[in-house]
């Protein structure tokens, strides 16, 4: 055996490894693996979304009902809002650079939506806001000092 195909043998096999583990020894994970960002507690009901060229970030983002979310255009170039399912919510048509686009999510329930300049709705820029029902008010009572 020559040192020539051992050598592109064993090449072959590290490579195929390394994407079978998701090229972890790089620091890459694979696509789909991170959990949804959760809105900061005492946000006030507000999250924000990044929108930049090809991507929205965070690109998953849980929060309670009654949350607003707004989304911003961070970008260089034109972008959109558009919700996979039609009629769940609304969306917008165009976002120049600086511009943004509110809206608060009233209901619990998973909210997928795209921008069709960049994406679709399962690749490319694409994302999702999943709501939950909103913590009921928590009280807290003090006992009197004693004495």
């Amino acid at each position: 055996m020559t040192r020539r195909p051992f050598t592109r043998t064993v090449a072959a096999t590290v490579a195929a490894g390394a994407l079978a583990l998701g090229v972890g020894g790089l620091g890459l994970a694979p696509a789909g693996a991170s959990a949804p960002q959760t809105a900061p507690a005492g946000s006030s009901g507000s999250a924000k979304v990044e929108v930049g060229d090809n991507f929205f970030k965070p690109q998953d983002l849980e929060v309670t009902a009654g949350t607003k979310v707004t989304w911003t255009n961070e970008g260089k170039v034109l972008h959109n809002v558009i919700p996979v399912k039609k009629g769940k919510w609304t969306g917008t048509s165009a976002l120049t650079k600086g511009k943004a686009y509110s809206y608060t999510f009233k209901k619990p329930g998973t909210y997928k939506y795209y921008c069709t300049f960049h994406g679709s709705p399962t690749g490319g820029q694409h994302g999702s806001i999943v709501v939950t029902k909103a913590a009921p008010p928590t009280t807290t009572t003090t006992a009197p000092p004693a004495g």
